[in-house]
């Protein structure tokens, strides 16, 4: 019997499951079946071969807005259209027998497994009966654990399908089956010889182990027609018989069930997440070593917060207490291996454990680079003491129910903190307590872009995103909106972004180019995405032209790609003032957490040294650090600068 399985993939995952299937029916064959199988990717299957196919098995993923992955939307649109074609007849497919899985986030609501569901809806229309009902797998679950389940019951099927039709051939191909003497009938011949070694074991007192095939043999193979006919209607009422499709949604209920309760990460993502070097604490939480740390320790300059806002890169740590998100942008550098969500259902570790897990695995990492060459052993030993903390590794870290109390152990740690928010949560910004800095990220300018870009989970991503925007006003600490330019996905909307500053009055934009982190099977972002710096710099001049002129060009960075749009209120008597006094915002969050009394951005800031300035010829890079530059053959090359007075250590 042949088996056609199909599958339309964006990131391997159906292509993997495919396989999976694929050798589990070959094993079969070992018992007696004749499956017949074959994997093809959607893209490159013969549409004109599908009536004449045997069982079709359709194994597919659902990509944004509900639609299916690139390699499947051709078979998927083919299918549709036939079934609107008054030509083709509904019972066209009626000897094709079908089984489909779909894969997605059911995060997703409506669009979760769109495309398998219209597959398989297709597929019934034109005639073509389902061995099983449709199979859906979450990623925020375990989806191939959820696949499995589904295979068991589609094999289970196929079984008793091809049994059925053996039976059915051998009863039109035979000649009527001769009765002896005494009224039995003949058995094949591996049935009579397993029936008299198994006589004989039992005059010997031995036991005779059946394999498989002896096994298939017993319930398939007996040339008894009128008890295999038996055995059949036996079996349509056996709960192990036939697979009923209430039996499937059980399954999978009572999989959806379990998962309620269950750690935020799955062991799959645990396992990819860990494979990119993020140490995972407790059961949502991770921190990374950053590069610019590592930069740092060796004298090679610091990251745009070091020229922005005076922090001291390899004194500081990148962790998040929420590994899941509430996006899925198409930017995103984690290639979305990590869960998210729209509300937080998972177990929750407490603050305190995860900021003390934070600093102890951020020191391990920081004790494997003694070795790393180039390295300054005083930064070394300082780097044990971690000072700022950017709450911006990967997910949504205000979706954390505790992140008060996270953020409370931070500071009481003297260690500052850098939040970044998807603007999916306002009433959680509502209720955030002072923090350093509060950053919303503002990745599109309006409704159709962003979800372009972002990929939002929640229905009414704009009405949140822009009460975020006006829950930043009311902050009294440093606020900043951060925007990533995508080429020929959001650098032509300048109007729009002028109208949503004015709604948010952030105290600083961040505008940085995206970062390009090679292929993912999840984006199909290029280096043609990426902007140049001097697009970046006009962008952002442009942007100030149109904001009422109440802002200015102040920093930038160009290693990073980023330029920094200030409130000219932090401009004084000449100066900027974007720095952050560290030490005078521990003394106020501190009083705060005391007493309740508040302060305000004004009141921690510091002077911006000449070389981070905005249009300095030294573009951020801090004079007292060495660059280095790699030339076209492969050799490093070292360009030196003056030493100045700077704020790194």
């Amino acid at each position: 019997m042949t088996v056609r399985i199909l599958y339309g993939t964006q990131t391997g995952a159906s292509k993997t499951m495919a396989e999976t299937l694929e050798k589990t029916l070959f094993a079969l064959n070992i018992s007696g079946f004749h499956f017949q199988t074959s994997v093809v990717n959607m893209k490159d299957y013969d549409q004109d071969n599908l009536e004449q196919e045997a069982i079709v098995v359709a194994i597919l993923s659902t990509w944004t807005h509900g639609q299916p992955p690139e390699d499947a939307k051709m078979f998927c649109n083919w299918i549709t259209d036939m079934t609107q074609d008054f030509r083709v007849s509904k019972s066209w497919l009626n000897g094709v027998q079908h089984a489909v899985f779909g894969l997605g986030n059911a995060e997703y609501d409506e669009d979760y497994g769109t495309a398998a569901k219209n597959l398989d809806r297709d597929l019934s229309d034109l005639g073509s009966p389902s061995l099983v009902s449709l199979g859906l797998g979450d990623d925020n679950v375990d989806q191939f654990k959820q696949f499995d389940v589904w295979m068991d019951n589609l094999v289970a099927a196929m079984c008793e399908h091809s049994s059925e039709k053996a039976v059915a051939a051998l009863k039109k191909n035979s000649s009527p089956v001769k009765a002896n003497k005494a009224g039995k009938k003949w058995l094949s011949q591996k049935e009579f010889r397993r029936q008299k070694r198994a006589k004989k074991a039992e005059a010997n007192g031995e036991t005779v182990e059946l394999n498989e095939e002896d096994l298939m043999n017993e319930q398939f193979l007996v040339d008894d027609f009128s008890d295999d006919e038996e055995q059949s209607k036996q079996n349509a009422n056996d709960d192990s018989g036939m697979v009923d499709v209430e039996d499937i949604g059980k399954s999978m209920k009572e999989s959806e069930a379990a998962s309620k309760s269950r750690e935020m990460v799955t062991p799959m993502q645990r396992k990819a997440l860990t494979k990119e070097g993020y140490k995972i604490i407790g059961t949502h939480s991770a921190v990374k070593l950053c590069r610019w740390t590592k930069h740092q320790l060796r004298g090679r300059g610091g990251c745009y917060k070091h020229a922005f806002y005076g922090i001291t890169s390899y004194q500081c740590m990148e962790t998040t207490p929420s590994l899941a998100c509430a996006n899925k942008c198409v930017f995103c550098w984690r290639h979305h291996k990590n869960p998210v969500g729209r509300v937080w259902r998972w177990k929750t570790d407490d603050a305190e454990t995860l900021v003390k897990g934070s600093i102890e695995r951020h020191q391990n990492m920081i004790k494997e680079l003694k070795g790393l060459p180039g390295l300054i052993p005083a930064r070394w030993d300082e780097a044990f003491t971690v000072r700022h903390c950017a709450l911006s590794l990967v997910g949504e870290a205000i979706m954390y129910p505790q992140i008060n109390e996270f953020c409370k152990q931070l500071h009481n740690r003297h260690i500052s903190s850098f939040l970044v928010t998807n603007a999916q949560f306002p009433e959680k910004i509502a209720a955030l307590d002072p923090i350093t800095q509060l950053y919303v990220s503002v990745d599109a300018a309006t409704k159709e872009s962003l979800r372009a870009v972002d990929r939002p989970l929640f229905k009414d991503f704009w009405e949140r995103f822009l009460a975020c925007l006006k829950e930043l006003k009311h902050k009294g600490q440093r606020t900043v909106y951060r925007l990533t330019l995508v080429k020929s996905y959001n650098m032509e909307e300048l109007d729009n972004y002028a109208e949503l500053i004015n709604i948010g009055q952030p105290d600083f934009i961040e505008v940085k180019a995206v970062t390009y982190c090679g292929k993912s099977d999840g984006s199909d972002l290029t280096m043609k995405n990426v902007p140049w710096h001097e697009e970046v710099r006009g962008f952002c001049s442009a942007l100030c032209d149109r904001v009422s002129g109440d802002y200015a060009l102040a920093s930038e960075h160009a290693h990073s790609n980023c330029v920094l749009i200030a409130k000219k209120k932090f401009c004084r008597d000449g100066v900027w003032h974007t720095w952050i006094d560290y030490e005078r915002f521990h003394e106020l969050i501190a009083t705060y957490y005391e007493d309740g009394t508040p302060f305000t951005a004004d009141d921690y800031t510091a002077p911006t040294p000449y070389w981070a300035l905005y249009d300095s010829k030294e573009q951020g890079f801090d004079p007292v650090e060495t660059r280095f530059r790699r030339t076209k053959d492969g050799k490093v090359v070292e360009f030196a600068y003056q030493s100045t007075e700077s704020g790194c250590g």
